[in-house]
């Protein structure tokens, strides 16, 4: 087990936060945890600066530690997506780490995908990830775009622009644009030599504190839930047709008391 695996793991399981974590199957380098589990948030030392607001290739990034869940297809909701769910893809990994520099909410996702897809139109379809958290987050609801009532907030990539969205949602079909838009995204698709292994990487972020009704606040002490959804493009994967984690994770703000 190298040194960071070792040391993120020990950090963890000393707070008992987690049921037994392991090296991740597709990447001995991340932690495997499942719905349910909770995670300490990182944040970063004092007088530690990120050089370039969500770079993906920002060195940094390899000291902090990086999870792997697995993401499924949703179960069919709507008929046009029952139409298609020939082509919503096995369960795959997706790996994550969520960040503070006690300013901001750094969420870093990453995904195996072979091919770039920049596109929508006919016959085409883009790539695009989301994170979603609980906006109260002592109420339960749901991980699949929350429920009538008991609303989400969606921080939304797509890969024909650098841009993120701020959503809210409660319930199917119910996604809305909200006015405030304070959340930011860049990007980095890299090939290898095996196109299997080529991967998205997405940093997404936003002020810790925001003034939306239905935004998200992340403060000291507080457990916020968080799921994810990755599109890709190549499966035709579009609105409903995604995979998402099967569940919430939790994250642990305590840390953001030594920032």
């Amino acid at each position: 087990m190298d040194k960071r695996l070792r040391t993120a793991s020990i950090l963890v399981l000393a707070m008992g936060l987690l049921s037994p974590i392991t090296a991740s199957l597709a990447d001995p380098n991340a932690l495997s945890v499942k719905p349910g589990d909770t995670i300490p948030l990182t944040v970063f030392p004092p007088h530690v600066f990120l050089r370039v607001a969500n770079d993906p290739l920002e060195i940094l990034w390899e000291r902090v530690p990086e999870y792997e869940v697995q993401v499924v297809p949703v179960p069919v909701v709507h008929r046009s997506v029952e139409l298609r769910k020939a082509n919503s893809g096995e369960p795959m990994p997706l790996f994550f780490s969520v960040a503070s520099d006690g300013e901001r909410l750094y969420v870093k996702l990453r995904w195996h995908d072979a091919t770039p897809d920049r596109k929508t139109g006919m016959d085409q379809s883009r790539d695009g990830v989301a994170v979603q958290f609980t906006v109260n987050a002592d109420q339960q609801t749901s991980h699949t775009m929350g429920a009538p009532g008991r609303p989400v907030n969606i921080w939304y990539w797509r890969s024909d622009s650098e841009s993120a969205e701020n959503l809210a949602a409660g319930g199917f079909g119910s996604a809305t644009h909200l006015p405030e838009q304070p959340v930011s995204a860049r990007s980095h698709y890299a090939k290898a030599a095996a196109a299997e292994d080529n991967q998205w990487t997405v940093i997404l972020s936003r002020p810790l504190a925001t003034d939306g009704e239905y935004d998200a606040q992340f403060e000291p002490g507080m457990v916020r839930s968080m799921a994810f959804a990755v599109w890709q493009g190549a499966l035709d994967q579009r609105d409903g047709l995604k995979r998402t984690t099967p569940g919430w994770i939790k994250v642990d703000l305590s840390p953001l008391k030594a920032g």
